[in-house]
């Protein structure tokens, strides 16, 4: 079983139903709200056969949400009954559940409005002649599964054939085991569209169901040719979610909805822009109003995640999201000190999201031997690009970054027509002004920034060192954080565009 799970994934698309596998140490969660369930509580009863006496000390009963699994409940062995009973009086969430043996062999099964049945099994492939009782769900499934099986061998059989006629370039052989290959996994396309038509409601059903492909059309005549693959694009990434029921709050409860709504923000849209990627979110949120936890999932995972990008730009899709949903009173499950929390977070990042302007400020340049402090504006230059360094001496990174800064203004500054301020945010002014004597670097602007007539480190964003910020001619920002090797193709790509 365990290689015919790694062979057809798309057949058992997370089901372990395999024994042999050994489940993580999972942690105890934070319940979600319950929804969707009886008022009968639930009763799940398990005859494990050939379990060893030093492990009948306890059984698990884990459960799938979003991107984890987490322990539901334990049962303790019943020698009057010979049985294992996880039992409650509120119903669970309806979804996948996995049985846990002692160590930590599983199985998956399904849990849905009947939550009062019977599993037996045996130890240690407990997939193995595995047996439910009272569930039909879980009866049809198994049914799929004993109806799918007979694939398994054949397939991994030609799947090595095909690998051996690829390595000896038997292009003939690769054709003809490519065509058999596919004319067997199209046995289980036909399996799977057979469960769908009989047991419609069923959770793999409907598991089954979101694995359809998406069907790119070809672009229509009036696409000129260089935007079709543009068109058929938007298109993919517009119809990704088609055969996700997102009102399905099951799915929610199963791994099959993380895994979609993570290849769709990786692979479909990876490295777009933040515009293309935050309105993309908010299209697939929309949809899933019609139901309130996955409604949350799909609010909370990409302000999460975007909050932790390191990609350049890409705060502007969270903050966009949270001030829709967190500040704009849609976040049902937010707390209010998290919601203020938010508010207090855009305040400071919005203003720093390329494209607009920060707040002016003035640091002395003390490098000047004067008796007076020569206060020198942030905005001071009149270059077409400002690259604004704040640093420290005691800053390892910019030790070696800012070397690298001044070679590349001393080489290119002109030609680029770029110019650097860099503001030192150490107190020892001596010891700053040997630093950048000692390196050459007063041909930029340096600024002492123990004095400053504003908290640069609140309004913009200063938490560590070295932050950078590049603005235009009219002290927009218009990239950040960058090292100073992409300056040169950042500036390229820029000018091309505007210039």
């Amino acid at each position: 079983m365990k290689t015919s799970i790694h062979l057809l994934i798309g057949i058992l698309p997370f089901m372990a139903f395999g024994a042999s596998g050994m489940a993580q140490n999972l942690p105890m969660p934070v319940p979600p709200e319950k929804a969707g369930k009886t008022d009968d509580g639930y009763e799940i009863r398990v005859k494990l056969r050939n379990y060893p006496d030093s492990m009948q000390h306890s059984l698990r009963l884990g459960r799938y949400y979003w991107s984890g699994r987490y322990i539901e409940d334990s049962a303790v062995y019943d020698e009057s009954r010979d049985l294992y009973v996880f039992q409650g009086d509120k119903a669970l969430n309806r979804g996948m559940y996995i049985l846990i043996t002692a160590d930590d062999h599983y199985v998956d099964f399904i849990l849905d409005h009947n939550q009062h049945f019977g599993i037996e099994a045996s130890y240690p492939e407990l997939s193995s002649g595995i047996h439910f009782s009272d569930s039909p769900e879980n009866e049809a499934y198994q049914e799929f599964i004993r109806i799918s099986e007979v694939y398994f061998p054949v397939l991994d059989s030609l799947q090595s054939l095909y690998k051996s006629a690829q390595q000896t370039k038997n292009e003939a052989e690769t054709a003809r085991l490519r065509d058999e290959i596919s004319y067997y996994y199209q046995q289980v396309d036909e399996a799977k569209r057979d469960f769908m038509e009989r047991y419609p409601d069923n959770m793999m059903a409907v598991i089954f169901q979101s694995q359809q492909p998406v069907s790119v059309p070809d672009a229509p005549a009036s696409v000129p040719d260089s935007l079709k693959a543009h068109w058929q694009y938007e298109y993919y990434k517009n119809h990704y979610f088609d055969h996700f029921d997102l009102c399905d709050e099951r799915l929610l409860f199963s791994p099959m909805l993380y895994q979609r709504v993570s290849s769709f923000q990786d692979k479909v849209l990876h490295m777009q822009s933040p515009d293309t990627i935050k309105f993309a979110w908010e299209r697939l949120i929309e949809k899933a109003r019609c139901n309130k936890e996955v409604f949350k999932a799909l609010i909370a995972h990409p302000v999460e995640h975007y909050q932790r990008s390191q990609i350049i730009g890409q705060d502007a899709i969270w903050v966009y999201l949270a001030k829709k949903y967190y500040l704009g009173g849609e976040a049902w499950w937010a707390s209010p000190s998290l919601v203020e929390n938010f508010r207090k977070r855009i305040e400071r990042v919005e203003p720093l999201l390329i494209g607009n302007r920060p707040l002016e400020f003035s640091c002395p340049d003390t490098t000047v031997d004067s008796p007076h402090e020569n206060w020198v504006s942030v905005f001071s230059s009149n270059r077409r690009y400002t690259v604004v360094i704040f640093w420290s001496l005691s800053c390892v990174h910019c030790q070696h970054s800012m070397p690298k800064w001044h070679d590349l203004y001393e080489k290119h500054g002109k030609e680029w027509d770029f110019d650097v301020i860099a503001i030192c945010k150490d107190h020892e002014v001596e010891e700053w002004k040997h630093y950048i004597r000692k390196h050459d670097m007063l041909d930029w602007t340096n600024l002492c920034g123990k004095k400053a007539n504003l908290d640069y480190d609140d309004k913009w964003d200063v938490a560590t060192t070295p932050t950078i910020y590049v603005l235009d001619s009219k002290k927009r920002i218009v990239t950040k954080m960058i090292e100073p090797e992409y300056l040169e193709d950042f500036i390229k790509d820029w000018n091309k565009k505007y210039f």
